[in-house]
């Protein structure tokens, strides 16, 4: 990570002094307790790991209770009543949790009985981690339709997460989901802090890659961050929605650094393996205005208008990507050609002069502007399509100065 990590070494080192064993300070008992149930969940006796844990509590036994519930439950209710059962040799969790049962629902909330316990002694950092660990588990599986929105659900992961690090409480799984919840903050130097120590203690998965990578991007870091990325599309070679994703960003990396031909490569290879990816399109679009190939960008901006002519995100997607790179004239030039191409769509040319004059107005050449909005006005009636709304937008273009 060059740079920008170089400076964030000496917080790894120190925090890796506090990286520790999660039940390490727990009592003799506890830790023979603990190690007995790991043992049962490695031979897949989930029920007996659960029966072994159910006595009384202290903070690392409901820890481990959460652990339990979270990843080897048999059935779940809204993550808050739970049941378990011991596996046979050949079966899995996915077949038990396809299954009909019959099954038998204990009732645990992990949020509530980890609440009520700290209320009672005090904050615990390995609770924290147990809650921080429950609550991305809860989102993970449930999204939008769980108790609480799914704002509140990702800012419990990280702030609950962030304090158990900050204690020294983290491991392999948990420092990927702390990092990618920071990440998403667009709070980039302290993700990739996380990031510095997940690769300095553990394996790097393809989401770890992609995320830095990302994060290098956005800190002016591009060419260390393209690498990162880079490595993402193998590591992804399971998951082609997240592969296509790899190979589109260390193009879009490439074209922003000036490194014409590799982002072109990486198009290739994205289009050669997901011919159906709209994105190969409107990239080599952005990829040839950048460099003032204006005929070939044209050509790659029909392509894709010709994907879905009166839809228009398509227009947006080829303005966007021309406008990114500060060539608004590639895409006046596109729009040129295509009201030529398609003026016998009454639908399509009312979007693409919609556009046109939108273009104009960002450009900031208003007479343009209102010139191509009395053009799609002509088109919308045309193809009664006209709405409420696309008139006001219209007469915010024509009032233009």
């Amino acid at each position: 990570m060059k740079k920008i990590l170089l400076s964030l070494f000496a917080l790894l080192a120190l925090n890796s002094l506090f990286a520790k064993d999660l039940y390490q300070e727990a009592d003799e008992e506890t830790r023979n307790i603990i190690v007995r149930t790991d043992n049962l969940i490695n031979k897949k006796l989930y029920a007996a790991a659960w029966d072994l844990v159910s006595g009384e509590e202290n903070e690392y036994i409901l820890a481990k209770k959460t652990e339990i519930a979270i990843y080897y439950f048999a059935q779940s209710m809204m993550h808050q009543l739970f049941a378990f059962k011991d596996l046979k040799f050949d079966e899995t969790l996915y077949d038990v949790r396809n299954s009909e049962g019959p099954f038998s629902l204990v009732v645990f909330n992990p949020a509530d009985r980890i609440n009520k316990y700290v209320a009672e002694h005090g904050e615990k950092a390995i609770l924290d981690f147990a809650l921080g660990m429950y609550y991305e588990d809860v989102l993970e599986r449930y999204g939008d339709d769980w108790i609480i929105p799914r704002e509140e659900l990702e800012k419990n992961v990280l702030d609950y997460l962030k304090k158990a690090y900050d204690q020294g409480y983290y491991d392999d799984y948990s420092l990927s989901v702390l990092a990618s919840a920071i990440y998403r903050t667009e709070d980039y130097m302290t993700a990739l802090e996380i990031y510095a120590v997940k690769e300095e203690e553990y394996e790097f998965t393809g989401t770890d890659n992609y995320h830095t990578g990302i994060a290098l991007w956005m800190l002016d870091q591009g060419e260390e961050g393209v690498e990162y990325v880079k490595k993402s599309i193998d590591l992804y070679a399971d998951e082609p929605e997240y592969q296509s994703d790899s190979y589109i960003v260390v193009a879009r990396i490439y074209i922003d650094i000036g490194q014409y031909e590799e982002a072109k490569k990486y198009l290739d290879l994205c289009h050669e393996k997901f011919p159906s990816d709209y994105r190969y399109q409107q990239y080599s679009v952005q990829l040839h205005a950048a460099q003032n190939q204006t005929a070939k960008a044209v050509e790659y901006g029909l392509e894709l208008f010709a994907m879905a002519p009166t839809n228009p995100t398509v227009c947006q997607l080829i303005m966007k990507v021309c406008n990114y790179v500060n060539k608004e004239d590639v895409a006046i030039e596109f729009f040129k050609s295509a009201v030529k191409k398609y003026k016998k769509d009454n639908e399509a040319m009312a979007n693409l002069y919609f556009h046109y004059a939108y273009e104009y107005s960002i450009m900031e050449n208003y007479n343009q502007a209102k010139k191509m909005a009395g053009e799609a006005r002509k088109y919308f009636e045309k193809s009664n399509s006209m709405t409420e709304e696309i008139d006001g937008l219209l007469k915010e273009i024509e009032e233009g100065n």
